[in-house]
């Protein structure tokens, strides 16, 4: 049976709270949703404790995002909290890592980043069984530390050599072995061979304190998923484990995604110039939905990108922009 997930949007933009509920539709997760249009509020409903993954802006009335995040971290609240903002602000993302947000978006930002990070929460927070095959004890402990101290739910295990594994992994799904390429007896590259042979095949991660480009093209060719090199960190563990299930890394990055657009608002017509192409694009807007009718486009001549790869991000500014200025009809 699928979990109820409870997540947090936090805007006082009508507009982004429906793209993010909208998002949690489409993202075939079971959702909880609430909403809040104010950092008093947000903050009141994190320290209620039963918040799981939340979405918060960074600029909000009565408390803005960051305070309401930072008080909550305060009293212990471990949600998976992702930051928003326009624009993109410094200070803001060095804020949310020191507060260990998951991530930043920047405003505009696209529904499948959301619907991603989404996905992400349920694999981080969903039980990941973990094999360490190491023949050092010493070595053991330390990467069981390590991969503890990543972002992810891990049930470790242990085995001291390749034979040990083996067993283990025909009597047990794991979900990830981490395995040592250097050992007595059965080498790293030859348990990774008979690993292959195993159904479902374990997401292997070869470890090993030796730099051998050898070494480590026969493991990945054999089937292993990726390579560490010791010592690493519990951030190397989140940045493999974010490969291995095909998620998103976070960048923390002030950098947007999206083109820059000089917008202006004349009368019931909104215009948007492309900074870098110089593309024009025109829309008619309407207080209700659908908000941006009666599209036209003006090409810059001198451009050889064509104006209809940035049609869908011109229209996201727009409404974005609308509805910063309060012109449209809250939903």
């Amino acid at each position: 049976m699928q979990r109820t997930i409870s997540m947090l949007v936090a805007d006082d933009s009508h507009f982004i709270q429906q793209i993010l509920t909208e998002a949690g539709r489409a993202s075939n997760l079971q959702l909880r949703v609430s909403s809040t249009d104010n950092g008093r509020d947000c903050l009141t409903l994190l320290s209620g404790g039963n918040i799981d993954l939340a979405f918060i802006d960074v600029h909000m009335p009565e408390l803005n995002g960051t305070e309401a995040f930072w008080a909550a971290r305060k009293q212990g609240i471990q949600t998976f909290v992702t930051l928003m903002s326009n624009p993109p602000s410094t200070k803001a993302v060095e804020m949310a890592r020191k507060l260990k947000a998951y991530e930043f978006l920047f405003k505009p930002f696209k529904p499948e980043d959301a619907i991603a990070i989404m996905h992400t929460f349920d694999r981080i927070t969903s039980p990941t069984r973990v094999l360490i095959v190491d023949d050092s004890l010493t070595v053991r402990q330390i990467v069981q530390k390590v991969v503890k101290g990543s972002m992810f739910n891990c049930d470790i295990a242990e085995a001291a050599d390749g034979e040990t594994a083996l067993a283990l992994c025909r009597c047990s799904e794991f979900d990830v072995i981490f395995l040592d390429c250097n050992m007595p007896g059965l080498s790293g590259v030859e348990t990774m061979k008979r690993l292959t042979a195993m159904d479902p095949l374990p997401r292997v991660v070869m470890i090993s304190s030796e730099r051998n480009p050898v070494t480590e093209r026969a493991a990945m060719a054999f089937g292993a998923r990726a390579f560490l090199h010791k010592p690493f960190d519990s951030a190397d563990v989140d940045r493999v484990m974010h490969g291995l299930y095909g998620l998103r890394c976070p960048t923390f990055s002030v950098k947007s995604d999206e083109p820059d657009f000089d917008v202006a608002i004349e009368g019931s017509t909104i215009r948007l110039a492309h900074k870098i192409t110089g593309h024009i694009f025109e829309y008619l807007w309407f207080e209700r939905p659908p908000h941006l009718r009666n599209a036209v486009v003006h090409p810059a001549s001198a451009c050889g990108l064509a104006a209809t790869h940035f049609a869908q991000v011109a229209e996201r500014a727009a409404l974005l922009q609308l509805n910063e200025n309060h012109l449209l009809l809250a939903a």
